[in-house]
C-alpha cells in the first residue's frame, strides 16, 4: 500500500492539492459499493464496510468505528496509514485533522460524487478558518487505478406487486402528492434503494444487494429514470413508458439538472456535492420522501417477509442440528460458512446472501464484523463459541440473524456473557412503548444488563431492514449515539434486536433477532407499540446460565422457543423434529 500512497501523492502534487478524502462510498451514499467503486479498500488495503481515507503530503490517517478496530489495526500494519477509532476521545474528527496538516490556502480535495452535499458543508465550514479550498472535479484515485473494475451492468428485473405490496403508478402518485404539498417541481432522486422502491425495480449490481446503480428525477407528471438502458429487461421497461418514466443514460443526470427549470426538492444527506453544485435553480434541502415509507412495510411487504424468514428459519435451523451433530474438529470456519449457505440456497426463491456472513471461532468473535477468509481461516475445536451473523436475500424479502453456538465446553466467564447479553436482548424484544419513542429511548433495555456490570459494546443495537434490499436501512435504529437518534419507531418498522459482548482475544457473544414494530392498544394516553419476533430459530441454551436470568426473561424464551417449534417443526425431518423439541424445550431455575 505504501507505493500506492506514493503513486497518489504524485498526482496531489501535479493538482497542488494538500489533502485527499477518500470516502467509503459512491454517488449513491451506498454503504456496501460495488469494486468499481471500493476506492478506499484500493488505497489503503482495508476492507471493511466502513471507513474515511484521509492522504495528506506527508501523512495519511483512515477513520473506522467499533466494529472495525481489531480488522483495522491489523490490515494496516506498516501500510503507513494511521487508525482513527471512531468514538473514543483522543480521535479528532477528520476535518480538525486535515486543518491541523495543512497550510493556510491550501487545498483539499475530494471526488464530488462520493461527498454529500451535507458532508461537504460540514468540511467547507472547517476549512473556511484557515481558507482551505475545495476541489471537488477530478477521481486521484482513478488515475492510478490502471485495472479499475468495470461499472456494474446486471440484468434488471421488475419487482412483482405481489411481494411488493403496490404499483409504480400508486407509489410515484404518493410521492407526487408530496412534492405537490412542498410545492416542487422536481424531486432528484440518487439512493438506490429509494429508486428500487419507487420503480419495483431490482438488479445484482452489488453483492448481497439486490439493487441497480441509477439516478431518477420525479417531475410533477412522470419522470426520468438514469441508467444503462441496455440492461432494462422488457417488462420494467414497458412499465415505465406506461407511468411516463424517460430513460436516460446514467452519467446524464448532471447536465439535465444542470437545465432543470422551477423548484427542485434535494436530500442534501444523500445527494453528492456535484449534483448539488450542478443546480441553477432554486431548491430545498429536505429529506426524501421515500425513505420513512420504505422503511413502514405495507401489508404485503409484512406477509411476504414473513415468509422469507420461515425459509431462513428452516435454514438456519438446518444448519444448527448439523452443527450440533457434526464433528466439528473436521471443519473449518469457511466450510461452516459454505454449509450455512448450502441449507439457505436449498430454499425455493433464495437468490443470494444479504451480506457477507461473519462466521467467527473464539478469538475471531471478539472482531465485531470478522469476515473469514483463505488468510485467516481457522479450524474449530470442539469447545468454545462460534458466532454467525448471517442473512438471505429471498424474492420474498431480507433476513438478519446472529446465533453464538457452543460446540463444547466453556467457560464459566464464557456462560455468564453469553447469558447477559440475552439478558438484554430478551428485554429488547419484551419492549412496550408509546409511539413517539425513538430506538434512543428503547435502547437502554438492552443495554441495562450490560452496562450494569461496567461493560459496552461499539455498535449499534438495532438497524433497520429493508424489502429485498438493503439489510442495513433507516431511518430507524436502537443506539443511544451516532446516526437516526431522532427517528420514531413507527409500525410496520423492521429493526434487528441484537447486542453483544466482545473480549479481545477470548471471544465474542451477539444475539440477533429481527423484530417487527406492531400497534398495540390505543387510548388516553397514546399508541402503544410492542415487537414482534420474525425469526424463528432457538438460542443455543447450551452456554446459559439460567439463574442469571430473571422469571418475566425466562417465560419469554421459553415461549419464543415454544413458537420456534410450532413454526419451523413441519418443514424437518424425524431426527431434525425430535432434536428441535429437546433444543426448544421449557427452562426453569
Amino acid at each position: 500500500m505504501k507505493e500506492t500512497l506514493i503513486q497518489l501523492r504524485h498526482e496531489m502534487e501535479k493538482e497542488s492539492v494538500a489533502a485527499l478524502i477518500i470516502p467509503t462510498s459512491d454517488p449513491h451514499s451506498t454503504e456496501y459499493v460495488c469494486e468499481h467503486f471500493a476506492a478506499r479498500k484500493f488505497v489503503s488495503g482495508f476492507t471493511g464496510s466502513a471507513g474515511v481515507l484521509v492522504v495528506c503530503k506527508d501523512c495519511a490517517a483512515l477513520w473506522t468505528d467499533g466494529r472495525y478496530f481489531l480488522q483495522a489495526e491489523s490490515q494496516l500494519a506498516s501500510s503507513g496509514i494511521d487508525l482513527m477509532k471512531i468514538g473514543q476521545a483522543e480521535t479528532p474528527a477528520i476535518e480538525d485533522y486535515i486543518v491541523d496538516h495543512c497550510q493556510a490556502g491550501e487545498t483539499v480535495a475530494f471526488d464530488g460524487r462520493l461527498i454529500t452535499a451535507n458532508q461537504a458543508d460540514t468540511y467547507a465550514e472547517a476549512f473556511e478558518a484557515k481558507q482551505l479550498h475545495m476541489m471537488t472535479d477530478i477521481d486521484f484515485v482513478d488515475r492510478i487505478w490502471t485495472d479499475r473494475p468495470a461499472m456494474p451492468d446486471s440484468q434488471t428485473f421488475l419487482y412483482d406487486v405481489k411481494y411488493a405490496g403496490k404499483s409504480v403508478a400508486d407509489k410515484l402518485a404518493e410521492i407526487q402528492a408530496c412534492m405537490n404539498k412542498a410545492e416542487a417541481d422536481h424531486l432528484i432522486l440518487t439512493k438506490i434503494d429509494e429508486i428500487a422502491w419507487l420503480l419495483n425495480l431490482r438488479a445484482k449490481d452489488i453483492p448481497y444487494y439486490p439493487v441497480a446503480l441509477a439516478y431518477m428525477i420525479v417531475h410533477r407528471e412522470g419522470g426520468t429514470l438514469y441508467i444503462n438502458q441496455a440492461r432494462l429487461d422488457e417488462e420494467s421497461r414497458a412499465c415505465f413508458e406506461k407511468n411516463h418514466i424517460e430513460m436516460k443514460d446514467y452519467e446524464a443526470i448532471y447536465d439535465d439538472v444542470s437545465g432543470l427549470q422551477g423548484f427542485v426538492w434535494l436530500d442534501p444527506n444523500s445527494a453528492n456535492i456535484r449534483l448539488a453544485l450542478s443546480l441553477q435553480t432554486a431548491y430545498m434541502q429536505e429529506e426524501s420522501p421515500i425513505i420513512e415509507r420504505k422503511a413502514r412495510k405495507n401489508p404485503v411487504e409484512i406477509a411476504s417477509t414473513k415468509q422469507a424468514h420461515l425459509k431462513d428459519g428452516v435454514a438456519v435451523t438446518k444448519f444448527m442440528y448439523w452443527l450440533k451433530h457434526t464433528d466439528v474438529s473436521k471443519e473449518s470456519e469457511l466450510s461452516v460458512s459454505d454449509k450455512l449457505q448450502s441449507f439457505r440456497q436449498a430454499q425455493e426463491n433464495y437468490i443470494e446472501d444479504s451480506f457477507a456472513p461473519i462466521v467467527a471461532y473464539g478469538p475471531h468473535g471478539a472482531i465485531i464484523h470478522y469476515q473469514s477468509s483463505i488468510e485467516t481461516n481457522v479450524s474449530l475445536k470442539p469447545e468454545g463459541f462460534l458466532m454467525i451473523d448471517s442473512g438471505g436475500q429471498y424474492i420474498e424479502g431480507t433476513t438478519d440473524i446472529t446465533r453464538t453456538y457452543v460446540l463444547g465446553p466453556i467457560s464459566e466467564k464464557q456462560r455468564h456473557w453469553f447469558s447477559v447479553v440475552l439478558r438484554g436482548h430478551i428485554r429488547l424484544e419484551m419492549a412496550h412503548w408509546i409511539e413517539g419513542c425513538t430506538g434512543s429511548s428503547l435502547d437502554i433495555l438492552a443495554h441495562g444488563p450490560i452496562w450494569d456490570e461496567q461493560m459496552d459494546y461499539q455498535h449499534g443495537t438495532g438497524h433497520g431492514v429493508g424489502h429485498l434490499s438493503s439489510v442495513h436501512e433507516g431511518p430507524q435504529s436502537i443506539r443511544w449515539r451516532g446516526q437516526g437518534l431522532n427517528a420514531v419507531i413507527r409500525p410496520g418498522m423492521i429493526t434487528s434486536d441484537e447486542p453483544g459482548i466482545y473480549i479481545p482475544n477470548e471471544f465474542g457473544i451477539r444475539h440477533e433477532n429481527e423484530v417487527l414494530a406492531v400497534a398495540d392498544e390505543k387510548n388516553f394516553y397514546g399508541q402503544f407499540m410492542h415487537f414482534e419476533p420474525l425469526t424463528w430459530v432457538p438460542f443455543d441454551v447450551d452456554g446459559l446460565d439460567v439463574s442469571l436470568l430473571q422469571e418475566n426473561e425466562i417465560a419469554w424464551l421459553n415461549d419464543y422457543h415454544q413458537k420456534v417449534y410450532a413454526t419451523i417443526s413441519p418443514y424437518l425431518d424425524a431426527d431434525e423434529k425430535a432434536w428441535l423439541e429437546k433444543a426448544c424445550s421449557p427452562i426453569s431455575k
